[in-house]
């Protein structure tokens, strides 16, 4: 996959706005009803827009949400644990 320099310069941005979502994200709670966040949607948007660039970038940051959310469901896990206390 070749990118040209004005999508990698697009990638750069929208990777850096994924992964300042992806720290306000940890650093949230978890809504009491299963209902995506305002961060939440933001980063989906994020993805969505990544994903016209770069599927594979995409799908990774997809990864890493999935993993986070589930973290957060189960806070005993000692991953968490090390998340929050950062």
């Amino acid at each position: 996959m070749k990118l040209s320099l004005e999508q990698k310069s697009n990638l750069i941005k929208l990777s850096e706005k994924a992964s300042d979502l992806l720290i306000n994200i940890i650093d949230e709670d978890l809504p009491s009803v299963k209902q995506p966040t305002n961060r939440d949607l933001e980063f989906k948007k994020i993805l969505a827009q990544i994903y016209q660039i770069c599927p594979l970038l995409s799908d990774s940051y997809t990864l890493m949400y999935n993993h986070i959310q589930k973290q957060k469901i189960y806070p005993q896990d000692k991953y968490y644990k090390r998340l929050r206390k950062g």
